[in-house]
C-alpha cells in the first residue's frame, strides 16, 4: 500500500469529541473510562491484522492478553524509536479498556496529541521509547477510522517513512 493511500487526509485529522478519558498514574499505563464496544474492538483487530506485512504475537512489553503487531523483518527499516520491542511498533490492549499503545514521528506525535487522540506514554522519552504514546480506544466507528489510520501511521514509521513523508502523504488528496 502506498503511503499516500494509507494516510490520506492527514491534514484534515478531526479532532477527538469530548474530554479526553482518565488514565491510570502508574504502569501499566491505561485509559480508566470511556471503554469501546466489543464490536468496535473487534473491528479494530480485523483491520490491524489485515495491514500488509504485520503479524502478531503476546506483547513482551505488556500483559498476556495484549495484542502486539510487528512489522516483518524485511520491511523494518523504520530507526530504533520506531519500536517498542524487537519489531513490535503498536500493541492493543484487550477489552474493557482496549487502549492502544504505539510509536509515532514526533511531528505526528504533537498533532495527534494536541487534538485530543492520544497522550504521552510515561516513558515517553526514555532511550528508544521516546516516541511512545497511548492512542485512546475508539468509542464508535468514526472514531475507529481514525484511530485505524494512528495504526497505519505507525506500521509506516517502522518500515522507515519520516515524518515529513507521512504527514505529506496525509496531505494528498
Amino acid at each position: 500500500m502506498q503511503i499516500a493511500a494509507a494516510l490520506n487526509g492527514f491534514h484534515l485529522l478531526p479532532g477527538r469529541f469530548g474530554p479526553r478519558p482518565r488514565s491510570s498514574d502508574k504502569l501499566p499505563f491505561r485509559q480508566l473510562e470511556q471503554f469501546p464496544p466489543a464490536d468496535i474492538q473487534g473491528k479494530l483487530l480485523e483491520l490491524s491484522l489485515n495491514l500488509p506485512f504485520i503479524h502478531t504475537r503476546q506483547s513482551r512489553m505488556a500483559s498476556e492478553q495484549c495484542r502486539a503487531l510487528s512489522i516483518s523483518d524485511s520491511m523494518a527499516g523504520g530507526p530504533p524509536e520506531a519500536f517498542i520491542d524487537g519489531h513490535e511498533f503498536c500493541h492493543i490492549h484487550p477489552l474493557p479498556d482496549a487502549c492502544i499503545h504505539l510509536t509515532l514521528p514526533g511531528a505526528v506525535i504533537e498533532r495527534v496529541v494536541a487534538l485530543g487522540w492520544a497522550e504521552r506514554h510515561p516513558v515517553h522519552g526514555v532511550g528508544v521509547l521516546k516516541t511512545l504514546v497511548m492512542v485512546y480506544a475508539p468509542r464508535n466507528v468514526g472514531e475507529l477510522e481514525v484511530v485505524a489510520k494512528l495504526i497505519e501511521s505507525s506500521r509506516l514509521f517502522a518500515t522507515g517513512a519520516s515524518a515529513g513523508m507521512i504527514l505529506a502523504a496525509r496531505s494528498v488528496a
